[in-house]
């Protein structure tokens, strides 16, 4: 049977049953959430998606892992879909931003590993069933 590592079960937990206790956990979780509605729908998608306090709490995410022009991109989403101007130019250039940025999920977690590695503490530890 595959064992997962430790890293693997780490992120599992912040997608599917996340623990906010600790810096690292809820950083993971919060960037998660926003990163996974993104994906589903872009940038714009996520923005309409989080409240304000999701959406500080993901730009937050982001800053911690060292992604600070997410959280930037995020913030000018969040502007240009209030002003509602050109949103469909607007939505195609921030996707862009997004992607050059967050190539694929393997930045996020790679970034996420190497965190982990050297900041063990801030993160919870995992159950022996999970």
């Amino acid at each position: 049977m595959h064992e997962l590592k430790q890293a693997n079960k780490v992120w599992n937990r912040a997608c599917l049953n996340p623990v906010r206790i600790l810096p690292g956990d809820r950083a993971l979780s919060d960037l998660n959430r926003a990163h996974g509605l993104v994906m589903n729908g872009g940038v714009l998608h996520a923005i309409e998606c989080l409240n304000a306090n999701e959406l500080a709490e993901a730009q937050s995410g982001y800053r911690y892992f060292g992604f600070d022009t997410v959280a930037y991109l995020l913030s000018r989403a969040k502007t240009i879909l209030e002003t509602g101007d050109d949103l469909g130019f607007h939505e195609g250039q921030l996707d862009k931003q997004y992607a050059s940025i967050i190539r694929d999920d393997s930045a996020l977690a790679d970034r996420f590993e190497k965190h982990l590695l050297s900041n063990p503490s801030e993160y919870a530890p995992i159950s022996a069933k999970g």
